[in-house]
């Protein structure tokens, strides 16, 4: 389900500023504009709505909110085909990000099936299921644009969402409650869930693991034209780049879900952290695309697992029944953190290119001692 969705988000990416200009935008930077505030207001409502629709999860279902969210996809997505301005257009992305969450739902939906100790596990997939679809989407979607066009393009988006939603519909089956965990889902608030043990200092790891892990996209046909890459291969080569490294992330998050399951969470997130800090510090310093691209990758599969470990942990530190809000909390916080980290990256580049590079490796230095600090939780009680 994540992955079938969010390729088909990916979809729709690339070619937003052609969509504007399309609307009737013809200033390329005006358009430019258009597609940054398009693209980023659904990321940025949906963290703030995450923990809303991870409560309503708890009282009413995962399985029924996953089918309100999929069909408001539906219904978006196929508006979207129908535009006529760009004010229309941002309606419908604000309206995604309001009424959608199926990120956080699909975490609290793979823990709530997984023993405990499988947690890591089931976090991984769906973190590898979103990273490949970020990979892979672009680049289908840029084809299907130019082979069917865009409006049709959003079509295929709305189609998917609709195959996803009749599959979740007939297969997916959730997981019993109980009588006892309904009431304590519905009596605890949202008070209650930020005051569980260790929230806060978790809500900032994830905000600062998402923000290194999307501050340096903005500026890297910049860094690669450093490098002496021609015009004409700047976009090719960040779309390769890009791709490798979202390959590499998603081994990464498959490969530390799985050791979660035979060693603290916690201590895999410290090396993640500090492979994370020795081989980002150094793409300021490649000398070629080549050694840049490397180190890439292997950025991805050292850090890549990073957000992943986050959540295991989290979902390992509160009880079953209010897992839906907790995991709309730890969404939030990681959203935004990647919603803002695109704006801090440019103002950064203004005074050095390669300045968030050091600002990157500083922060997860800085994270990873503090992580140095941090005990895995027990077994959490089964209330609030």
């Amino acid at each position: 389900m994540v992955f079938v969705v969010f390729l088909g988000f990916a979809f729709v990416l690339p070619f937003m500023p052609l969509y504007v200009g399309q609307l009737g935008v013809a200033d390329p930077e005006l358009a430019a504009l258009w597609a940054g505030v398009l693209i980023g207001i659904a990321p940025l409502l949906a963290g703030l709505m995450a923990p809303v629709w991870g409560r309503l999860a708890e009282r009413h279902g995962h399985k029924r909110m996953a089918l309100r969210a999929l069909s408001s996809y539906v219904v978006l997505l196929a508006l979207s085909a129908l535009v006529t301005s760009p004010w229309q257009l941002l309606a419908l992305r604000a309206s995604i990000g309001l009424f959608g969450g199926i990120g956080p739902l699909g975490l609290a939906m793979a823990t709530s099936l997984a023993p405990r100790e499988e947690t890591g596990r089931a976090v991984g997939m769906v973190q590898s299921a979103q990273i490949l679809s970020a990979a892979v989407g672009p680049f289908v979607g840029g084809l299907l644009a130019d082979w069917i066009g865009i409006r049709a393009t959003f079509w295929i988006t709305a189609t998917l969402c609709g195959v996803t939603l009749l599959g979740v519909a007939r297969f997916y089956e959730e997981a019993p409650r109980g009588g006892v965990e309904a009431k304590a889902a519905a009596r605890a608030s949202f008070a209650d869930v930020l005051r569980l043990p260790r929230m806060a200092s978790l809500l900032l790891v994830l905000f600062l693991v998402n923000f290194i892990g999307r501050s340096f996209t903005p500026i890297l046909p910049l860094q690669l034209a450093r490098l002496g890459l021609p015009a004409a291969r700047l976009a090719l080569a960040t779309g390769l780049l890009i791709s490798l490294y979202s390959v590499a992330a998603a081994l990464s998050a498959t490969g530390f879900g799985r050791l979660a399951r035979s060693r603290p969470p916690s201590r895999l997130l410290v090396g993640s952290l500090l492979g994370g800090a020795l081989t980002v510090l150094p793409m300021a310093f490649a000398p070629s695309f080549v050694a840049f691209l490397a180190l890439a990758v292997l950025l991805g599969l050292a850090s890549g697992g990073a957000l992943t470990l986050c959540y295991t942990i989290g979902g390992l530190s509160v009880p079953a029944e209010n897992r839906s809000t907790a995991f709309g909390f730890f969404s939030g916080a990681a959203l935004f953190g990647g919603s803002i980290s695109p704006t801090v990256a440019g103002l950064i580049a203004h005074l050095d290119l390669r300045g968030i590079y050091y600002v990157d490796a500083a922060l997860y230095v800085a994270l990873a001692l503090g992580m140095l600090l941090y005990r895995d939780p027990p077994a959490p009680a089964t209330s609030l």
